[in-house]
Formats: C-alpha cells, sequence, structure tokens
C-alpha cells in the first residue's frame, strides 16, 4: 500500500523534471534570436548588422539601409552616405558612424558632414557642435538656407586642456531634425584668426568617455556622431508580407499570413505600431505618410523588425530576478520569471537527489581510476589476484624458460584498542 508520503515525494519529483524541461526548452528558444534576415550576413568585423540593415542583395529594406563591407570584411561602409558605421541599435532606433572634423588653418583636409536630407536619417539630439582653438566661433550653417543655425565661441586662456567649458574649447546643442549642415568659422580677430582651429559633430556619451586632451582631436581625421532613423514604410513594406499592427504584446497577439505553408501565424513577443501623421521636419513636410514603429515586448530581447525576431529573456542567468535573496528558485517563464519557494520535504528530495548525482559521478571516477591501475598492471607484466584463502598470487616473468609462483600469505590488521 502506497503511503501519503511517497505520493508526495513522486508528485515533488515530477515537480522537479518539469522544471528541468522547462529550463532546457527556453534554452533552446533563447539561443537562437536572429538579427538579420534569413540566409544574409549578420556581422562585418566586430559590428552587428540587423535588418532593416543588410549587406547583400534582398538583405536590406532600401538603399538608405545598404551596408557594405569592405577591407577583406573588416569595416562596414553605410553605401549611400559613405560612412563608417560603428553600432547599430534596432531597440533605440539609432546608427552610430564616422563623421569627419572640419580644420581651419591647420594644414589638413578639410571635409563636410554628408547631407542628409531625402533620407530616413537625422542627426539626432545626444549629439554636440564643438569648436575647439583659442578664440574659435564656430557655426552651423543650413544646407538648404544658408542661415546660421547654431554656433558657440571659445575664449582664450591657459587654464589646461582637459575640459571643454569655454575657455579654448566649447559646444552646443543641435536644433531638432537636423539632416544637412556646414561648418564655418567666423573670425573674432586678426590674429586669433590665424590660430588653428577645428569643429565636430560629436556623440556627447562618447565624447564624455573618451575626452583627455582638447588638442588630441587634432590628430583625428573623424569623431563618432549618433544618427536616428525611422520607417517610413507601410507594415507589408518591412516584413514582406500582410502583418496587423496597433496590438498590444499580450492582449491581442499580432498576426501575419505565412505565404510559405500558405497559413496565418500570430504570436505575442513583440509590439508595431503604424502612425500615420503629417511629418515635419527641417526641411520639407511629408504629408500622409505612414510609418511602423516596432519594439520587443517586456521579457524579450532580438529584432521586432523580423516576424518572430524576440526571443525569451532568461533572467535566472541575470542579476535582474531577486529571488535568490530570499531563499527561493528563480524559474523562467516566457516573457518573465517567477520564484519557487520550495517546503521542507522539497528541499530533503532536492538533497537526495543530489547526493544521488554525487555519488554516481563518485561511482564513476572509482570504477575509471580501477580500470587505469588494472591496464598500468598488465602492461608491466604483472597482475594481482585475491583467492578465497586471502593470499595473492604473484606470476613473476622474469625468467621466460619457467614460471615461479610466489604464495604471499596476507595477514589482517587487527583494530587498535584505544
Amino acid at each position: 500500500m502506497q503511503t501519503r508520503g511517497s505520493r508526495k515525494q513522486r508528485t515533488m519529483v515530477g515537480k522537479l523534471i518539469t522544471h528541468v524541461l522547462l529550463f532546457c526548452f527556453f534554452i533552446i528558444v533563447a539561443a537562437g534570436a536572429p538579427t538579420a534576415k534569413s540566409g544574409c550576413q549578420k556581422q562585418c568585423g566586430n559590428v552587428s548588422i540587423p535588418y532593416p540593415f543588410g549587406i547583400g542583395s534582398g538583405c536590406f529594406l532600401n538603399e538608405w539601409f545598404e551596408v557594405l563591407c569592405i577591407k577583406d570584411n573588416t569595416i562596414p561602409l553605410l553605401r549611400h552616405i559613405k560612412q563608417e558605421v560603428m553600432e547599430i541599435s534596432v531597440e533605440a532606433g539609432t546608427i552610430l558612424v564616422r563623421n569627419p572634423i572640419t580644420f581651419w588653418n591647420c594644414n589638413r583636409e578639410t571635409r563636410q558632414s554628408p547631407r542628409l536630407e531625402g533620407s530616413p536619417f537625422v542627426f539626432s539630439q545626444k549629439n554636440r557642435f564643438t569648436a575647439v582653438g583659442c578664440g574659435a566661433f564656430g557655426l552651423l550653417i543650413s544646407s538648404k538656407l544658408s542661415t546660421n543655425i547654431a554656433g558657440c565661441m571659445s575664449t582664450c586662456g591657459k587654464t589646461g586642456n582637459h575640459s571643454c567649458s569655454g575657455i579654448n574649447c566649447c559646444q552646443t546643442n543641435i536644433p531638432l531634425n537636423l539632416n544637412s549642415f556646414k561648418t564655418s568659422f567666423h573670425a573674432v580677430d586678426g590674429e586669433k584668426e590665424k590660430v588653428c582651429k577645428y569643429a565636430f559633430l560629436v556623440d556627447q556619451d562618447w565624447f564624455m568617455s573618451n575626452f583627455t586632451d582638447i588638442y588630441s582631436f587634432k590628430e583625428m581625421v573623424d569623431v563618432p556622431v549618433l544618427l536616428e532613423w525611422e520607417l517610413y514604410y507601410s507594415a507589408f513594406d518591412v516584413f514582406g508580407t500582410s502583418f496587423e499592427t496597433n496590438k498590444s504584446t499580450w492582449s491581442n497577439p499580432k498576426c501575419y499570413w505565412d505565404s510559405v505553408n500558405s497559413e496565418y501565424g500570430c504570436y505575442r513577443n513583440s509590439t508595431c505600431y503604424t502612425y500615420y501623421n503629417d511629418i515635419a521636419t527641417s526641411s520639407s513636410v511629408i504629408f500622409n505618410q505612414s510609418r511602423v514603429e516596432c519594439r520587443c515586448g517586456w521579457g524579450f530581447e532580438g529584432n521586432p523588425y523580423l516576424i518572430e525576431g524576440c526571443k525569451d529573456i532568461d533572467e535566472c542567468k541575470e542579476d535582474s530576478n531577486s529571488c535568490t535573496q530570499y531563499g527561493g528558485v528563480c524559474q523562467n517563464d516566457f516573457g518573465g520569471y517567477g520564484c519557487y519557494y520550495p517546503s521542507h520535504n522539497e528541499h530533503s528530495v532536492l538533497n537526495l537527489i543530489r547526493i544521488g548525482i554525487g555519488s554516481i559521478i563518485g561511482l564513476l571516477f572509482v570504477l575509471a581510476g580501477g580500470w587505469w591501475l588494472y591496464k598500468r598492471m598488465k602492461e608491466g607484466g604483472r597482475v594481482a589476484r585475491l583467492d578465497g584463502n586471502r593470499e595473492i598470487e604473484l606470476k613473476g616473468t622474469e625468467n621466460s624458460n619457467e614460471a615461479s609462483n610466489v604464495l604471499i600469505p596476507l595477514v589482517a590488521s587487527q583494530p587498535q584498542l584505544q
């Protein structure tokens, strides 16, 4: 007759096995989060190239998002504006590129920033316009209107070169939706005009992390600039199939037409919205243009611009869960996690399982060690055998013509009395 305790232990073991199987399932699911379209190159050098960007025909949304992988597949280049790519984020909708420094009276080649009119890119307001030099009066001039849109002027001083607070270096914010500008310098007086000056737009986070000396930029040709991008396309253009948008992640699944299997598919791991607003920029107004914006749902990561591109995050492998702080066991779920608190009896079962696994591993080590010892003795030409009279017969092979048998009595050691 089965006791209540044995039935309860079997139930707890069954729960444990279920948790282990779920854990293995989520590892397999999370391992394959796609970034690029199927069959496309995912990386160039150390830079990941996620869709809508892509390398090669059929791998990018349109020509603005085409990336060339040059110099033996080590450097990604945004083909249409010819800027080197440093990082792409589909979550933030940004791309970090190298932008030229403009010099004045420095015996250096002077280049201007590329023009982005008509593109899906604008210069992020996380950038700062920076001018360096004694009495440097740097200006941002609109490429289309030829008017000043931003600028700053530094003063001369000898207080050190390790800050950009107005002395020999100045910074200012840039206008919203800036997509084209020229850098120019204004003369304050004749003497200061002859001094080497330079100006650039730079990602402020990078500037603060890498800034050591204001004159170190004189030896550089470009600095990182952050561009923001948006998708002024329909959901069909982005996903290549009929795709439902404006649905929340969990309450309403997004469905799409699977042309390969000729059926509808639905999933809940990301959210996409379509906007139909008039879009005003610094250079033009686009009327009745739809825009698609997607995000992975909470508890997921990956590329929301690919069908089923967002995969579950295993919070139990990260520090974001707080289960262990209160003696619990973290259990990963689809799109989240839970804290499991075993009872005293369940802890006992878990300990028995741990002991059993440890014993099996120990036995395997003992068997392996015994086999290795047997092989070593056999290779040396001697085999030890224990018979029923507790004697060891050693068969020597020192004489090739005759065998000698030596009997050595085994004396059992007696325990010593304390």
